[in-house]
């Protein structure tokens, strides 16, 4: 155990792995992954590998809709490849400085999006709501940095996990206004039906992929033994790896949903019509539909 105390999701009969280049824990928690399995300089292979899954969600969603998107949305997005950046280091080494640079991006991804999903109203500008959150995530940027242990990771799992529920929530209230609005209501009949069918795309492409993304990473918290021990000596397959698919299901996720708010925001400013496009056929984003804009 490090000097700053640390949670384990092991169980005292699941083994810890080898020793390896960064030496001592010093992170607050040590996942399920064994420890430097697969190489020397890599503490936890697969989840560190996994997380240039944000990396690669961050920098997509700024390169497809740089030309596009408010400076808010392509901040989110920053954070979720600074985050990955940080994942990488820290399931990479398990120290404590590492953890932070993965757990501190998380909190401001999430209070970003948190602005982004209140400030979302032409007619109404909370200006107190941006300096709030700046105060909100300092705060809980020293919680989260100077506390140990159990109690650091109760601090920053309460402080992310408030955000992000709010936002999937509001993410939620975005889907159902459109779900709930009728086409036949509208001057434009064809344009809100294809922003209907566009919204339901994303959201539920979206939080499917989030919903498998926390059921993945409760299921590695909570039956390590299962996936670490009796599942590979009962079918003789190794680890599923469930926390490194929790980093690749919440990046889409986050990614999907982000750009759902990003279609609405286009649509509540005016300043177009958004249309969902597709780069490589598989990765949706946000662009306009030229002829009516025009």
């Amino acid at each position: 155990m490090s000097k700053l105390g640390k949670v384990s999701f092991r169980g005292s009969d699941v083994p810890i792995g080898n020793a390896g280049k960064w030496g001592a824990i010093t992170s607050s928690v040590d996942w399920c992954e064994l420890n430097y399995q697969w190489s020397h300089y890599i503490a936890e292979f697969w989840n560190s590998t996994s997380s240039m899954s944000m990396v690669l969600a961050g920098l997509l969603g700024i390169l497809l809709h740089r030309n596009i998107l408010e400076t808010r949305f392509l901040l989110a997005f920053f954070f979720v490849s600074v985050l990955g950046i940080g994942s990488i280091a820290f399931h990479g080494s398990l120290k404590h400085e590492t953890q932070m640079m993965d757990e501190l991006p998380m909190l401001y991804a999430a209070f970003t999006t948190t602005f982004i999903l209140l400030e979302n109203k032409t007619d109404l500008q909370r200006r107190w709501l941006a300096p709030l959150l700046l105060v909100w995530s300092i705060a809980t940027s020293c919680a989260t940095f100077f506390a140990s242990g159990t109690w650091q990771f109760i601090m920053f799992h309460f402080s992310f996990g408030s955000a992000e529920f709010f936002s999937l929530y509001r993410i939620y209230t975005i889907y159902a206004k459109w779900r709930d609005m009728d086409p036949m209501t509208q001057i434009r009949v064809d344009e809100t039906k294809q922003i209907k069918q566009d919204i339901t795309t994303l959201f539920n492409r979206g939080m499917t992929s989030y919903g498998i993304g926390l059921f993945v990473w409760q299921f590695d918290l909570r039956y390590c033994r299962l996936v670490q021990v009796v599942w590979p000596a009962w079918s003789g397959l190794p680890n599923p790896q469930f926390h490194a698919w929790w980093h690749v299901c919440v990046s889409s996720g986050f990614y999907l949903l982000i750009t759902l708010a990003a279609y609405d925001r286009i649509v509540v400013l005016g300043k177009g019509t958004p249309v969902l496009c597709w780069f490589l056929k598989i990765v949706p984003y946000v662009g306009l539909n030229e002829k009516k804009t025009k």
